[in-house]
């Protein structure tokens, strides 16, 4: 049995956090209209001031990560170790870390905001805001988001592998690399007390868009209503699962969870792209995808100047923030379950993995609801717009044969995604909050436990009042741009590391120091091998 010591737990930082988070649910319960206003304003503000940094920034991600790919630097291994799990399991418990039950939501209805409010100044409802729609979200959730959580990782990761930091603490490895202790260690606190915070905002929207899209979906197939309690239900049993995963551990607890998801959402596409309008699917996503490919810097770097429609603003740059916000969590996630990998193998399997993945996702659910609402089956921008998002998914999944089947299959995959979300980020959380972390660098689980507790309570709060997803968004938009400076000085002295520790060496020759050790049955195979070939004279 675990044993645990609460003066291990760093409770100044859990309690500041939890006062600062309380107090603002009980500003959203108290005075929900006035909370709301004053959210919007904030993100109006911090979107049209803060939108082209955003997007520089995602860019120069990219190409980052195009360098480390290409670089002698990529060798570098993580570990002399060999990998902890298989290039399936290593993808699928990253990607759905990263996206989560939010995911379900955009893939979805993404494309059905942007024929109303279409980029490059298209008329909305056009055939051209048609064609643009699926291609956006495409981008939103592809190579630049991927690369964001996957270049942001490699500063914590050199530190705890290869400078050999004992520790998976953000604030810790920031202060070792600030030269002025006193300065380090005011920052590491400032990171310590508002990187709780900024999580729990993080999760309001996940759990605000998964848990809606799972009750709509089980009310349809139970023939219950769509009510409160039926929500706060759905919550419980997703806190329920969060503490059992918890307890099992990240090893067994998220791996099955996340492989199980997987296999799920797999079959929900592949079912989707079977029985629903396939050749419309792939004629629209042919059209997405070569769309984005061949526009992929213009999007990326698009401001709007001109027309000041602030498209890029309100949706790209929101959506770089939205994928920011879960950088903390990812890095120490990331961390953890790629030792004995390459730089170069883990930003393949992440970018590369990822953008395949939600490439897939994107284009095949997308296009099969523009299909609905182009035949008149399900009218779904007009559902989304009266506050009938989740409905319309599901209305829209009832056009399908079976649909009683496929609805389960859309119920379970959605509860898996969230729970995979919700476990990486209670595991992170409670990395970030314990002094000490075991042998197996895990927290305790009773710490687990609790922000496993506040992480489901403080989400609930803002789906019994009824608040709108948009007025979660400046939440994200504050946080997003001191983590573009804490992430620009992560880097910047990770290069400065690695120069200093592999500048004098080749390709070769770093991947020699970094190649993993032969087990003497697979050395003696190969020799025999060797040994069996022909001479030749």
């Amino acid at each position: 049995m675990e044993t645990y010591n609460s003066s291990n737990f760093d409770r100044t930082t859990v309690l500041i956090s939890l006062i600062i988070i309380s107090g603002l649910s009980v500003f959203f319960l108290t005075d929900t209209e006035r909370a709301i206003s004053i959210a919007g304003d904030i993100f109006t503000m911090i979107a049209y001031n803060l939108g082209t940094p955003i997007l520089w920034f995602g860019f120069a991600m990219v190409v980052v990560s195009v360098y480390l790919m290409v670089s002698k630097y990529g060798n570098i291994r993580m570990g002399n170790e060999k990998p902890e799990y298989s290039n399936f399991a290593y993808i699928t418990m990253m990607a759905l870390a990263g996206v989560g039950s939010g995911t379900v939501y955009w893939a979805f209805l993404e494309w059905s905001y942007y024929i109303k409010t279409p980029p490059f100044a298209i008329e909305a409802g056009s055939v051209t805001a048609h064609e643009w729609a699926v291609t956006y979200s495409l981008h939103h959730w592809g190579i630049t988001a991927w690369a964001l959580y996957a270049i942001s990782a490699v500063p914590i990761m050199y530190s705890y592998y290869v400078r050999k930091n004992p520790s998976l603490k953000i604030s810790d490895i920031i202060k070792g690399m600030i030269q002025n202790q006193a300065v380090g260690k005011v920052v590491g606190r400032i990171i310590d007390i508002t990187y709780p915070i900024a999580l729990v905002f993080g999760l309001i929207i996940v759990l605000a868009l998964g848990v809606p899209i799972v009750s709509a979906a089980v009310a349809q197939l139970t023939g219950l209503q769509d009510t409160l309690m039926l929500k706060l239900g759905m919550l419980g049993i997703v806190a329920a699962l969060l503490i059992v995963s918890s307890f099992v551990g990240i090893e067994k607890g998220m791996k099955n969870i996340s492989s199980s998801g997987t296999y799920f959402l797999i079959a929900l596409v592949i079912y989707i792209l079977i029985f629903g309008p396939t050749l419309f699917i792939l004629e629209n996503t042919s059209t997405s995808i070569s769309l984005w490919a061949s526009n992929f810097i213009h999007m990326s770097l698009y401001t709007d100047a001109i027309t000041q429609d602030k498209f890029p603003q309100n949706w790209t740059a929101y959506f770089w923030a939205y994928w920011m916000i879960f950088i903390p969590l990812m890095c120490i996630f990331i961390t953890k379950v790629s030792k004995g990998r390459t730089l170069r193998e883990v930003i393949a399997c992440m970018v590369g993995g990822g953008t395949v993945g939600t490439t897939i996702l994107f284009s095949i659910v997308g296009s099969f609801m523009m299909k609905t609402q182009l035949d008149k089956q399900v009218n779904i921008s007009q559902m989304v717009s009266d506050g009938q998002a989740s409905q319309s998914i599901v209305e829209a999944l009832n056009t399908l044969p079976f649909s009683s089947l496929i609805l389960v299959v859309f119920i379970v995959s959605t509860f898996l995604l969230l729970v995979t979300t919700l476990d990486g980020s209670v595991f992170t959380v409670a990395c970030q909050t314990q002094h000490v972390l075991d042998k197996d660098k895990n927290p305790a689980r009773m710490l687990k436990i609790f922000w496993c507790l506040v992480i489901i309570a403080i989400p609930a709060v803002f789906i019994i009042v009824k608040a709108p997803v948009g007025s979660m968004q400046s939440a994200i938009l504050i946080f997003a741009a001191p983590l573009l400076v804490l992430v620009s000085f992560m880097l910047m002295k990770t290069f400065k590391y690695m120069n200093e520790d592999y500048g004098q060496f080749t390709a070769q020759e770093i991947q020699r120091m970094h190649q993993l050790e032969v087990s003497p049955k697979k050395a003696e195979n190969e020799k025999e091998a060797v040994d069996a070939e022909p001479v030749l004279n």
